[in-house]
């Protein structure tokens, strides 16, 4: 381990000895600010890559600020309703902006706020091209090839005494996507994946990869605003109905706690599952939008029963992994309609809305008898239907959702943000899901990531009590009137999260955070399943130095107290170097960290640079180091290349995973490489 880590350094520490000091843009620096502050519960993130491919997306062509609109300004995941319309309205009244200093006159806009958007964003003319005349002239394509893979063979790739493995594949990922973009009014694009352990050309994917993902996107005119073939994401209200992809939940980013990237947008993410494939369109009639849309596909299920007693599924698979001979047999497995609309009106301070999702199973979806089941969906065919609002003025920003499903389940979600003044703000949100509340879409600020079955109230604030320092803090109450997979019986818990960041200087930044959460988890106690409280404290130091323009070192520390039958404690140290080379067109970032914690329950997350519209964010648990050296090297003007070696190395265990994930030996070391054609 000593050597790879002196490998990783020796690398880094010549690359800075050799070049001087160069313009280093810090739009890697606030992509990971941003990203940080959405994924506080990472485990249960699936598809955060979205933010990542708008982030990176912004970043090469930035939004004209003078000629944009609140879909586009949504897509920066740092701005709220309130913040997007004040900056609406000031253009408006005021004309054209012409440098991030003008912004500073608007309400909210505060300096931190603006240093977070203005690497994404331009000051250009209102009618800076005729957009349907120069559609294809300014169109853009990009070729993306990807594999990553595990040194260390697992268990699942080793032969046994006839030859065969229980992975149909082998241990290497491999992704490529093409995308035409033109102006932000058409898009076409197609993806495919073949994960590791799954057959590539053989065995089960004599096709090729395991998935396949097309689109095509277009914006016709001003009533026909987008037209989508394909596969596609539907996005409505607050999410009590119909929300796919990422969504915001608890994080230091009090105030975004309201949905503001509403509508339909192509999908380009590699999840199996949770998509449309069908065709869309909405309508713009002004101050009304009216969206349609249909999707038919076959999803992964787990299937029972026999063609003799009628088949049945236990529940829809969303992994995506297709490997081992039980998991290829769940593939593609049920045929999912999903059918309905989208409303939506707009007054001058207020947007009303009301969203219709009809699904349809061509096999019934029966959940296992578990008590905790009991009032989940069961069934061919659900339907969901939500009204939803959105009040903004000066500043004060309401909004909210109602729901019901077939069941007769209600849902129901009331939130509100006060800015009032720069220096002070408030956010507020109650939801209520009955536990009979079924809708196999919905996707909405919650503790749980099934939405029934819970009640809470979340308070947040922000402050800016001097110059150089903002505090934020946010704490929310919950409680479940029935059982859940991980209780025994109905259940309460609270969290509170605290966070000071401090500013001293353009090159000099530091924050501290704590986390404190405690609620009533299921633990076996005189043999029998009981509910106790379960308690987790998360205290970190950060610390971000620019040494020169191109080169910028972070330092964190953090700490972890876990008691539930036992009380555990874990630690994490690491150091990061990001690195531009002036006569090189390369960026390096490498880190080092050390961690020891007593088990997984006191486990630590911190995220990782990595390969374009990807991210990493590995648990640190157990004892041991891990290093990981990330480089981006442009080739031509037209052609990047991206390569990361990371290794974790443990000194409390000799075997790694358990299963078919195994791995013998105290080392895990991953590599990957990614090459980008723009054209």
């Amino acid at each position: 381990m000593r050597r790879i880590v002196n490998k990783i350094w020796i690398v880094a520490l010549i690359a800075i000895s050799f070049f001087s000091k160069a313009q280093e843009s810090d739009q890697n620096r606030i992509i990971e600010s941003i990203i940080e502050s959405h994924i506080d519960k990472i485990d249960e993130q699936t598809d955060v890559a979205l933010i990542i491919e708008d982030l990176e997306g912004f970043a090469e062509n930035p939004i004209n600020i003078n000629a944009t609109t609140a879909t586009q300004l949504s897509r920066l995941y740092v701005l709220n309703d309130v913040q997007i319309n004040k900056l609406l309205e000031y253009l408006a009244n005021y004309g054209p902006a012409y440098s991030i200093f003008e912004l500073k006159t608007i309400d909210g806009f505060t300096p931190d706020l603006l240093q977070k958007i203005e690497p994404f964003i331009w000051f250009g003319p209102r009618d800076e091209v005729n957009k349907n005349r120069d559609l294809f002239k300014y169109g853009k394509n990009q070729l993306l090839l990807r594999t990553l893979g595990t040194v260390q063979e697992a268990n699942g790739y080793i032969p046994d005494e006839e030859g065969k493995t229980p992975y149909e594949g082998n241990q290497y990922r491999y992704y490529t996507r093409y995308r035409y973009e033109a102006r932000d009014r058409f898009s076409a694009g197609l993806t495919a994946e073949k994960d590791q352990g799954e057959s590539f050309f053989t065995g089960s994917n004599k096709q090729g990869f395991d998935f396949y993902s097309a689109h095509v996107s277009m914006n016709i005119n001003s009533t026909f605003e987008n037209v989508s073939v394909g596969d596609f994401l539907v996005r409505a209200g607050q999410g009590l109905v119909l929300w796919q992809g990422y969504t915001s939940g608890k994080s230091e980013n009090v105030l975004g706690i309201s949905k503001t990237n509403q509508g339909i947008r192509p999908s380009t993410a590699v999840d199996e599952n949770l998509f449309f494939r069908g065709a869309a369109t909405t309508l713009n009639f002004g101050k009304a939008k009216l969206s349609f849309f249909y999707s038919q596909k076959n999803d992964d299920g787990n299937v029972a029963g026999t063609d003799s007693t009628g088949q049945f599924i236990t529940s829809l698979q969303t992994s995506g992994y297709h490997r081992t001979t039980s998991e290829i047999a769940d593939k593609n497995a049920v045929r999912n309609t999903n059918y309905g609309g989208l409303f939506s009106w707009n007054f001058r301070f207020l947007k009303i809305g009301a969203t219709v999702v009809r699904q349809q199973l061509n096999m019934p979806l029966i959940p296992a008898s578990q008590l905790y089941n009991q009032f989940r969906f069961s069934g061919t065919e659900n339907l969901t239907a939500g009204i939803d609002y959105t009040f903004n003025k000066g500043k004060y920003q309401l909004f909210g959702e109602a729901a019901i499903s077939k069941s007769k389940g209600k849902a129901f979600v009331q939130g509100a943000v006060i800015n009032l003044n720069d220096r002070l703000s408030f956010s507020a949100l109650f939801r209520h899901f009955d536990k009979n509340y079924q809708s196999l879409w919905a996707n909405t600020f919650a503790e749980g990531s099934n939405i029934n079955n819970e009640s809470g109230m979340y308070f947040g604030t922000k402050v800016l009590p001097v110059k150089f320092v903002t505090l934020s803090a946010y704490s929310d109450f919950y409680q479940s009137q029935w059982i859940n997979y991980s209780t025994a019986a109905p259940s309460t818990g609270w969290d509170v999260l605290a966070q000071a960041n401090f500013i001293f200087s353009k090159k000099t930044e530091f924050y501290i955070r704590f986390k404190n959460e405690e609620k009533e988890v299921k633990f076996i106690q005189n043999e029998r399943y009981v509910n106790l409280p379960e308690q987790t404290q998360k205290l970190r130091l950060h610390f971000i130095y620019q040494v020169k323009e191109n080169l910028i070192l972070k330092t964190r520390f953090e700490h972890a107290h876990y008691k539930g039958l036992e009380k555990e404690n874990g630690m994490m140290l690491f150091q990061d170097i990001q690195f531009k080379p002036v006569k090189i067109p390369v960026n390096i970032s490498a880190r080092i960290a050390w961690f020891k914690t007593d088990s997984y329950n006191s486990r630590i997350y911190a995220y990782e640079n990595d390969l374009l519209y990807t991210f990493s964010i590995p648990a640190y648990y157990g004892s041991g180091f891990r290093t990981y050296l990330n480089l981006n090297y442009k080739i031509t003007k037209n052609i990047d290349c991206w390569f990361k070696i990371a290794n974790t190395s443990w000194n409390d265990r000799e075997i790694i995973s358990s299963g078919y994930n195994e791995i013998q030996g105290n080392n895990k070391t991953e590599l990957k490489l990614q090459l980008r054609l723009k054209m």
